[in-house]
């Protein structure tokens, strides 16, 4: 639990704080005058603190994020119309320093992508092995299109494959757009074409082939059926209600099918062979079955060069921006469930888990969160930085602003529509901690 809460803080103060800092360093470059820029939210903590010109810079007692206070930046303070105050600077000067909040977020993430590259990502072994194909999904794009078990993918749309990772980043980025594929299939070469359909609310695209997985148990979750079944870590899974199964999908295909039914699984531990009965829990969202085991996955630390984490830390951070602006507007078209969702609970046990699977991870999953933050905050919802930059557009084009009471009726919608998307989330992250 610390280890979460730690997370949590380091990870949301980060973001947050960048976040000001980069409305503070472009109004301190305009010349705007900066009353106050705080590390954190809050009371002022006494003696940690001090004033350097006109600004006054502070720790408060909540370590999340930080503020900046500008001269004449609300609209209800007097305003002396001096060149120093936010109000009497021109629409394009204050548009920048509200613009500058979220491009900090974006270009934090863009460093922090890199460093994860520099540094080495924890990534399965497979994904740096030879493309051979030792899965296809029955009724799937691949298997319709004549996918085979045993076929090494060489080329994508003329692009050269070595390793899985590159197949499968080609794959997952291009939903509903054909690929013409070149495989080798038992000494031939055959030219087959696909179109990998959308998966999951994020839209990654699949065509239904995976590489080769042992039926071996990984890991067993705790609570769940298998581990109440007396199922470990390194059991061998050779049948199920009778059927061998020579791969991991089989066995996800079956228990997902019989949910709240009995299973019998045969399985080798060591040099003894046993069958074991479970009674799959039904998920519920998908309302398929779960025993709570999970695959055996060797890991590995690949490391870049200089040139390549740059240009893998940008072409990461383009992909989530892709995969971010594709969600949000499945989300308005209604073609995705808001209940994927997530709130502060869920930040903080993703945070958390990143936590614990090693600086990369965490790093990673900061990078992710710093984009959400940059591209949400951009949107012309009132209260936040997208919709006051909509309100300098509107000044920029009638020639002059908005009136007070209309910004004011605006915020308040912006600040309800907040608050009741905040309830949501918070339903959404208690209902999961509780069924999961």
């Amino acid at each position: 639990m610390l280890t979460v809460i730690l997370a949590f803080v380091i990870c949301l103060g980060v973001l947050i704080f960048v976040h000001e800092f980069g409305h503070f360093i472009v109004a301190k470059a305009i010349g705007i005058k900066v009353e106050k820029f705080s590390l954190g939210f809050g009371p002022k903590i006494p003696w940690l603190g001090f004033k350097k010109g006109d600004t006054e810079y502070m720790i408060s007692a909540l370590p999340l994020g930080g503020y900046v206070k500008m001269a004449g930046e609300n609209p209800d303070e007097e305003l002396k119309g001096e060149p120093w105050e936010f109000s009497s600077r021109s629409p394009w000067e204050r548009m920048q320093v509200v613009f500058s909040g979220p491009l900090m977020n974006v270009i934090l993430a863009v460093l922090l992508m890199f460093t994860v590259f520099l540094i080495g990502r924890k990534i399965p072994a497979y994904l740096m092995t030879s493309p051979v194909i030792g899965w296809v999904r029955e009724n799937s794009p691949a298997h319709k299109a004549g996918f085979q078990v045993g076929d090494r993918v060489i080329s994508i749309n003329d692009r050269k494959i070595d390793h899985w990772e590159a197949l499968q980043m080609i794959i997952v980025s291009n939903a509903g757009s054909k690929l013409r594929i070149l495989v080798e299939r038992r000494g031939q070469h055959l030219a087959l074409s696909v179109t990998p359909h959308e998966v999951g609310d994020m839209g990654l695209g699949s065509i239904g082939i995976d590489h080769y997985i042992p039926p071996r148990i990984g890991s067993v979750n705790a609570g769940y059926p298998a581990q109440k079944a007396g199922l470990q870590a390194g059991d061998l899974i050779t049948h199920i209600n009778g059927k061998a199964v020579g791969h991991w999908y089989e066995i996800a295909e079956l228990i997902h099918d019989h949910p709240g039914k009995r299973v019998v699984l045969n399985i080798r531990r060591k040099d003894r062979e046993f069958s074991v009965t479970v009674v799959p829990m039904a998920d519920p969202e998908t309302k398929q079955g779960l025993i709570g085991i999970m695959p055996s996955e060797e890991m590995i630390i690949k490391k870049y060069g200089l040139l390549a984490s740059i240009q893998n830390g940008l072409a990461e951070t383009l992909r989530q921006a892709k995969l971010t602006f594709s969600f949000i507007f499945k989300l308005i078209r209604g073609k995705t469930s808001p209940k994927s969702l997530g709130g502060p609970i869920m930040i903080a046990q993703v945070a958390g888990a990143s936590a614990k699977a090693g600086i990369p991870d965490f790093i990673y999953f900061m990078a992710f969160l710093s984009l959400q933050l940059g591209i949400l905050n951009l949107f012309p919802i009132p209260i936040l930085d997208g919709g006051h930059i909509f309100f300098l557009i509107i000044e920029m084009i009638v020639g002059k602003p908005l009136s007070i009471r209309k910004r004011e009726v605006a915020q308040q919608i912006g600040f309800g529509m907040l608050i009741l998307l905040m309830v949501y989330v918070f339903y959404n992250d208690i209902m999961r901690f509780f069924v999961h």
